[in-house]
């Protein structure tokens, strides 16, 4: 029996997974990879290939195609003119056109990170640990031609640990993801799958991170500001200010220290185990920071060298 061809269109490491198990499977074969344009990056703006597209090269798969647009471009031709089963996008990080959709001889399909219809968009992982969430997943679905709207395929769930950061659920989630989409692949081939439409009553969003999710209100309660700094942890990290200069906190943890008379942003106590701060509701002690121009550091290294007084104030 001949293997299914996929053409796999993704970019960043959560793609990666997914990529590697469709190569290592007996089933089916890449028979293209596209992925976003190499861009600049560190500080010497050296161009950067996309994490997807030095997997693909390491597994010797071609063509690999980089269109800065997709649609009316050269590639798109390319694409279509390629013969395939199924096309499968991992956050590729384009809306595809309608032509391309209709490409695959089985079916065009999606790997998202979130057990839709909740967030639908660029970072459902990272709002579901800057929300609080207890739970996430992955969703396989047929996609449309309308962010993350197409029927569902899959889903399995996980539980997000209560001080788990965003890049740990992510590292755990990118293996899931690979599973359930050769769960779905297989279903499909054996014609078991029966998709099913989303409610959309039940729909919400996850929109990019932007500089003002980044930055703490100490007015915020304590878990909330908690839950920010593990959401945005590796990246891009949540920030505040101490006398002006720009704190990169990496870690934190919510503790009980009652002091009724301290305003929000206060430095309530400073010891071995870090600072701890007022916040609008309880108080946070800051275990790990990184300040300007510096590398990421305990809180007690940081005390090693400086001198922070209680009632100073963090905005």
């Amino acid at each position: 029996m001949s293997k299914k061809r996929i053409i796999f269109m993704g970019t960043p490491d959560f793609a990666v997974p997914c990529l590697e198990a469709l190569v290592s499977s007996d089933e089916y074969e890449v028979v293209m990879v596209v992925t976003q344009p190499d861009r600049p990056k560190g500080r010497g703006l050296q161009q950067v290939a996309p994490p997807v597209k030095q997997a693909a090269l390491r597994l010797h798969l071609s063509p690999i195609l980089q269109p800065e647009r997709l649609r009316k471009s050269e590639e798109l031709k390319q694409i279509l003119t390629c013969p395939t089963d199924f096309l499968v996008t991992v956050a590729y990080g384009q809306l595809l056109p309608q032509v391309c959709l209709d490409h695959p001889k089985i079916a065009p399909i999606n790997v998202h990170a979130s057990l839709l219809p909740a967030y639908r968009g660029s970072a459902p992982l990272h709002r579901a640990i800057i929300n609080g969430e207890k739970k996430t997943g992955i969703t396989t679905m047929r996609m449309v031609r309308a962010m993350d709207a197409g029927d569902l395929l899959l889903q399995q769930s996980i539980t997000i640990g209560s001080d788990e950061t965003v890049g740990e659920l992510h590292d755990r989630l990118c293996h899931l993801g690979a599973e359930l989409l050769l769960k779905t692949l297989d279903a499909y081939c054996a014609e078991t799958i029966s998709p099913q439409p989303q409610d959309e009553a039940k729909v919400t969003y996850a929109p990019p991170i932007t500089d003002a999710d980044q930055r703490i209100q100490w007015q915020n309660s304590a878990q909330s500001i908690q839950n920010q700094i593990r959401g945005l942890n590796p990246w891009p990290v949540a920030y505040t200010y101490y006398q002006k200069q720009l704190w990169k906190l990496w870690k934190s943890s919510v503790v009980c220290f009652k002091n009724e008379k301290a305003n929000p942003g206060e430095v309530l106590a400073v010891n071995e185990d870090g600072i701890i701060i007022q916040c609008g509701e309880g108080s946070l002690l800051i275990t790990v920071l990184q300040p300007a121009g510096k590398k990421p550091m305990h809180a007690n290294a940081y005390l090693r060298g400086h001198s922070i007084q209680v009632g100073e104030i963090l905005c």
